[in-house]
């Protein structure tokens, strides 16, 4: 598994949840810059967006749920 060192951004004093980030999930910009840096890691190489997504969602929500804990 690709991971050059994954951080979640942390936001301070937001007084606007989204529904979605009060779930437990990671907001999606996190996840697009991840799949992004996915992406930039294989040289940009190949169209496998589906799969760098996915990769970078399971990568945070794994990391949330360790923190979590």
């Amino acid at each position: 598994m690709l991971n050059p060192k994954v951080k979640l951004t942390e936001v301070s004093g937001q007084q606007e949840t989204r529904k979605e980030d009060r779930a437990g999930t990671v907001p999606q910009e996190e996840i697009r810059t991840r799949a992004y840096q996915i992406y930039e890691f294989r040289n940009r190489n190949g169209n496998q967006a589906d799969q760098d997504w996915g990769q970078a969602e399971t990568e945070l929500m794994e990391l949330l749920h360790a923190k979590e804990r």
